[in-house]
């Protein structure tokens, strides 16, 4: 029951991640704005996200993950209804700023607490199955989204996100379990000593690069994708949610065939495979293609980045035990920060050397990583581990 609640809010702060894709060109006419800067409320969200990361972890470890959830959630509720009755433009961004705080409130500790209740044999498992929801939020955001603001305009689709998160707040705050400690005042000394603690095992550095790379390469050019179809002449606002939609569709994929993974193949392994896949469809999506074979390629790159970026969270739950909630604060930053800083790339690479390249740079960013990752995220040796 605790990791169905759980997947309810993440599936809640995943929707309003990636709702706003499919919706910038419809957004951009509204308010008669450029693209590129009606594509800035992807990173005026995932900044805040990443930035307030700091402040949430060390929250969530004093005053209790499930307080931090509960009221997270009804938060983004809030802003997500906010957004959809945004008269200007300005309060739009405002909204989006106020939902990536509070959606950072949600997804991280809710894979904090994940670590916490799951033993490490099965973490894997229990984090791909929370994944998984994650993922139907993005899909249903980016697909069903795309296809409904056609019908009810992005407006509408904005207040059906708000109610759906207001469900799961009204859900988690009924049926997650409160916490058995009472909450303990936040003190600075404390939050900087953990972390600390997780800064000082060497591998936290790796992990959080591998994720602001992910996040740069691959989510920076969701906003992108339903210009770059439209001034391809080959779909518009509904098959651009088709095809960021197919980055859910192959993460469910990974999500559904895991425990299977896992009996033949060790993470490092997985690390190098998830780079160079998820590369593959990365570079599949710069071709001048129909929109069906460009959602395949997105298909491949969800696969190939979720085999990735699984197993680096797995790595993130054993940095420091004792403050996992600050540990993936440090981990969403990370990635949150890498989607934001994506769109400003993206944007100046693609009107410079074309979308073809710019993918392309993209696909050796994700291939690389994952060696890396494979390489310095290897098991101990017992020569090591000895000493």
């Amino acid at each position: 029951m605790l990791l169905l609640v759980l997947s309810l809010c993440g599936f809640s702060g995943a929707l309003a991640t990636r709702l706003i894709d499919p919706l910038i060109t419809s957004i951009a006419g509204d308010f008669a704005a450029s693209v590129g800067v009606v594509a800035l409320l992807s990173s005026a969200f995932a900044f805040p996200f990443g930035l307030s990361q700091p402040f949430l972890g060390p929250i969530g470890d004093a005053l209790g993950k499930t307080r931090v959830i509960k009221l997270a959630t009804a938060i983004l509720a809030v802003c997500l209804l906010v957004s959809a009755l945004a008269p200007t433009l300005g309060v739009l961004f405002i909204s989006r700023i106020l939902a990536g705080i509070a959606a950072g409130g949600i997804m991280p500790v809710c894979m904090a607490l994940i670590g916490d209740k799951f033993a490490l044999e099965v973490r894997q498992v229990a984090m791909s199955r929370y994944i998984g929801a994650t993922l139907v939020g993005q899909l249903a955001g980016v697909s069903l989204g795309g296809v409904l603001a056609e019908w009810i305009g992005w407006r509408g689709v904005l207040g059906g996100a708000a109610g759906l998160t207001l469900l799961a707040a009204a859900t988690a705050a009924v049926m997650l379990p409160s916490s058995t400690r009472p909450p303990r005042p936040l003190r600075i000394d404390e939050a900087v000593a953990r972390y600390r603690l997780v800064l000082g095992n060497p591998r936290s550095l790796v992990c959080f690069t591998v994720v602001f790379l992910e996040g740069l390469a691959i989510y920076g050019v969701m906003p992108f994708i339903g210009e770059l179809l439209r001034s391809r002449g080959a779909g518009g606002v509904r098959e651009a949610g088709f095809v960021i939609g197919g980055l859910g569709i192959g993460g469910l994929l990974f999500a559904s065939v895991v425990p299977l993974i896992l009996k033949f193949a060790k993470r490092p392994a997985m690390m190098a495979v998830g780079g160079a896949v998820a590369a593959l469809g990365l570079a599949g999506v710069g071709f001048e293609v129909p929109w069906q074979m460009q959602m395949a390629s997105m298909i491949v790159l969800g696969f190939g980045f979720f085999l990735l970026h699984n197993s680096v969270q797995t790595e993130v739950t054993e940095l420091a035990p004792s403050a996992r909630a600050s540990a993936f604060s440090l981990h969403a930053f990370s990635f949150f920060f890498g989607q934001a800083l994506g769109p400003i790339v993206y944007g100046a690479a693609l009107p410079t050397i074309g979308a073809t390249i710019s993918l392309a740079g993209g696909a050796l960013v994700l291939a690389g990583t994952g060696l890396m990752a494979s390489r310095l995220l290897r098991p101990p040796s017992r020569h090591d581990a000895g000493g």
